[in-house]
């Protein structure tokens, strides 16, 4: 019992120590009990990051227009509210961007998963928890014919080797963005002074390359050869700069040979980087090294398929371009100038916005 007793005593002794050394420690530093309370007040800060509430707005209906809801309807068979979103994005980026919003607006997911009952239509369940702390238990239904608006791009390109009165006049009626690849050099001189004509448009300097095809009769064209120096490659391409000025990018005409050849490719991007301008090869080489060649530039580069009349039928290829359009968001039409071409895209600028396509420039599309 008094072993107890003095056990007892020699804690009580330790505590009271232990408690006289924290309070001098706290004496000594004023400054440390408020620099934890501080560290933890920061911490707690930085670690929730929430946009601005608009109270103006609800969160449902901020979370609505957020994912573009075609429709929203309740489902009394299964509890939820049904949103139906547009075609054009999957449903795992809808997830992504519904997850982003519930919780920088103050809200909790709860369960998140993708439906695999129905063939017919992507989908998946959302249950959450909403800023006020009520539940919302959403279905979302990604829709199979009703397109998401701006859910994907189509650039259409001309390619231009004489300009007409007719086309000049049919080419102004046209209401969407479009492009004139115009070979600077070669062609009657009434072209060039036409292209101010021409409103709404946006030019391409289309430069005719090393290919198996060229002949004596191309040299008008000042083709880029594999034997030139850097020097003439650079000359040739100012001199087309100086041409049209205002073109705002360089593709391939002919060109399957060039390019294949990494050091050529490299030759013409050094001047075209300078003019900051951007390189488009339409050649439809599948061993083109073109995105290679432009990885030690900051050049933007891309490749696209331009019309072959040996490979398919008009119809065909504007339908093939308008389902790649749909499919990876992303897609250039590069035609003849024609006035059966100019039918066609006239058509065609008709449907796409209802499948939520939107027509942009070269340009815009060599930005994505």
């Amino acid at each position: 019992m008094r072993k107890s007793k003095h056990i007892i005593a020699i804690i009580i002794v330790l505590t009271v120590m232990g408690g006289i050394c924290f309070g001098l420690s706290l004496l000594g530093n004023p400054d440390a009990e408020n620099h934890e309370v501080a560290n933890s007040e920061e911490a707690t800060t930085d670690s929730v990051t929430q946009a601005p509430v608009d109270t103006t707005v609800s969160f449902e209906d901020s979370f609505k227009e957020q994912l573009q809801i075609i429709e929203a309807r309740y489902n009394k068979k299964k509890a939820r509210n049904i949103w139906t979103l547009g075609r054009g994005q999957t449903i795992i980026v809808y997830l992504l961007q519904a997850q982003r919003f519930i919780q920088s607006h103050g809200g909790t997911v709860l369960n998140m998963k993708q439906l695999y009952k129905s063939s017919a239509f992507q989908s998946a369940e959302v249950d959450l928890l909403k800023p006020d702390g009520d539940t919302l238990k959403l279905e979302l239904q990604v829709s199979e014919n009703i397109f998401r608006s701006n859910a994907s791009v189509l650039s259409i390109g001309f390619q231009v080797t004489d300009l007409t009165p007719e086309i000049i006049s049919a080419l102004n009626q046209l209401d969407i963005p479009f492009d004139l690849l115009v070979p600077p050099f070669g062609l009657k001189e009434n072209v060039y002074e036409n292209l101010d004509k021409v409103k709404e448009k946006e030019v391409i300097l289309w430069l005719t390359m090393e290919s198996t095809r060229l002949n004596k009769s191309h040299n008008k064209y000042r083709p880029l050869r594999i034997h030139h120096t850097e020097d003439q490659i650079e000359t040739v391409i100012n001199d087309a700069v100086k041409t049209i000025p205002y073109a705002k990018g360089i593709a391939t005409r002919f060109g399957e040979q060039a390019v294949e050849h990494k050091q050529l490719l490299q030759a013409i991007i050094k001047p075209v980087e300078k003019n900051k301008l951007w390189f488009l090869d339409i050649s439809s080489n599948k061993q083109s090294k073109v995105m290679d060649a432009c990885k030690d530039f900051e050049t933007r580069c891309k490749i696209s398929n331009p019309y072959n009349p040996d490979n398919s039928s008009l119809q065909d290829y504007v339908k093939q371009k308008n389902r790649e359009a749909i499919k990876s968001g992303l897609a250039a039409m590069i035609l003849p100038l024609t006035m059966e071409t100019i039918g066609y895209v006239t058509e065609l600028s008709k449907k796409v916005e209802k499948q939520g396509t939107t027509l942009v420039n070269l340009s815009t599309f060599m930005t994505y």
